[in-house]
């Protein structure tokens, strides 16, 4: 069975990558999965007054995220594990 990740990389102060999700399955479920995350992630704001999608291909999405106080923006991705050198 095939494995993904999906990461969020935030580029303001301070530069930061976090992985959002480790899956196995089809690239139909890692797809499904990244969609819902990029709809729903908003770590470190508590309300989210608008948010904007910009998509750069089928795996590779900018979320924009506007609070009360503060906007921040994501680069979120999917990968998928094409070695492993266990």
């Amino acid at each position: 069975m095939p494995k993904w990740i999906i990461t969020a990389h935030t580029f303001d102060p301070p530069p930061a990558m976090r992985t959002v999700s480790d899956i196995e399955g089809s690239e139909t479920e890692a797809l499904k999965e990244l969609h819902s995350i990029i709809s729903t992630y908003s770590p470190g704001i508590k309300k989210v007054t608008r948010r904007e999608i910009f998509r750069y291909s089928e795996r590779q999405y900018l979320v924009r995220i506007h609070g009360s106080w503060n906007v921040i923006e994501y680069f979120i991705q999917l990968g998928e594990l094409i070695a492993d050198a266990k």
